[in-house]
């Protein structure tokens, strides 16, 4: 019996021991007994993650516009590599370890800032504001009791409801950030309108509980066969927009096709309909350089709308014919 107490006494203090070497832990707020405890944590104020929360759980980050950096910040005022964030464990004697967190900027082109200064090192304090360009972020001790709060508001705010995508707004900033991103590099960036043929005559036949079903599905197949950086959202009843960075309009079309023939062959059928569920879908592309969000967004519609006249269940590439 004493044994078994000693090794599970040995495994807390390892377990302690862990989480303070990850430097994830400040000190015990007191408002909630010995548990709680203090993250010390990044919250985008500005730019295409706007209210993410960032916990600092590794001892050193990267942040930057490129993407070899821990934390990418698509926004041309950011440098490819802009700032480095130190997390370090001071120990004294007597007292509880405490964490001093460092920022560090790394020679970038438009400087950092802390509440208006102009900084190349500092140590960070709560309520700090840093400025990457145009980017804000605020340092914070977040409390791990409120931790799941806050990213339930994170979610809330930035995702559809009915099909968990992302919402219509988070959708549009994710592309405007990711054109804004690859301006300097000329990167390509396309789009992807898409819309359900006859969604209303289906809510009409079967009921609007299977048409929130079919919208449900519809999303855990984008979810489930988009790539890693390619996202999706509900742009609004039963279109859906899904910004593809980095891809030009063959690669586009190629996703394009494969989404359209996925619903087709999938959609009616899990869920037992007499008629096949299809979709148009609208492609547009462009160089970040030589483009914008409205623009892009724009041409897909022209596109969509030519799906839908040539009789739908088919992809249609925005072409100057098309205007």
């Amino acid at each position: 019996m004493s044994k078994t107490i000693g090794n599970d006494s040995k495994r807390e203090e390892l377990e302690k021991l862990s989480i303070l070497d990850a430097g994830s832990t400040i000190k015990s707020s007191g408002l909630f007994g010995s548990m709680s405890a203090f993250i010390p944590t990044l919250t985008f104020l500005s730019g295409p993650a706007l209210g993410k929360e960032i916990p600092l759980i590794h001892r050193q980050l990267t942040l930057g516009r490129g993407t070899d950096c821990d934390i990418t910040i698509p926004d041309p005022s950011v440098s490819r590599r802009h700032l480095q964030i130190c997390c370090r464990k001071i120990l004294k004697n007597g007292e509880n370890p405490a964490l001093k967190v460092v920022l560090r900027d790394l020679g970038s082109r438009n400087g950092t800032l802390i509440n208006y200064v102009s900084v190349r090192q500092a140590v960070l304090k709560p309520g700090d504001k840093i400025f990457l360009g145009k980017v804000i972020l605020k340092f914070d001790h977040r409390d791990i009791a409120e931790q799941s709060f806050y990213d339930e508001i994170y979610r809330l705010a930035t995702t559809d409801s009915l099909t968990s995508l992302l919402n219509k707004a988070t959708i549009m900033r994710f592309l405007s950030e990711e054109i804004a991103g690859n301006i300097r590099n000329r990167r390509w960036v396309s789009i992807v309108l898409v819309d359900i043929d006859g969604f209303k005559s289906l809510n009409d036949l079967f009921g609007h509980l299977t048409g929130d079903r079919v919208l449900q599905s519809v999303a855990a197949l984008f979810r489930k066969n988009k790539r890693g950086r390619d996202r999706a959202g509900r742009f609004g009843g039963d279109e859906f927009l899904i910004v593809l960075p980095e891809t030009g309009p063959k690669g586009a079309r190629r996703l394009a096709e494969r989404m359209r023939g996925l619903i087709e062959r999938f959609i009616g059928t899990e869920h037992g309909l007499s008629l096949s569920v299809t979709a148009s879908l609208g492609v547009a592309s462009g160089r970040a350089n030589k483009t914008n969000p409205e623009s892009l967004f724009q041409k897909a519609d022209l596109a969509l709308y030519r799906a839908k006249a040539l009789g739908r269940n088919r992809v249609e590439p925005w072409t100057s014919r098309v205007s």
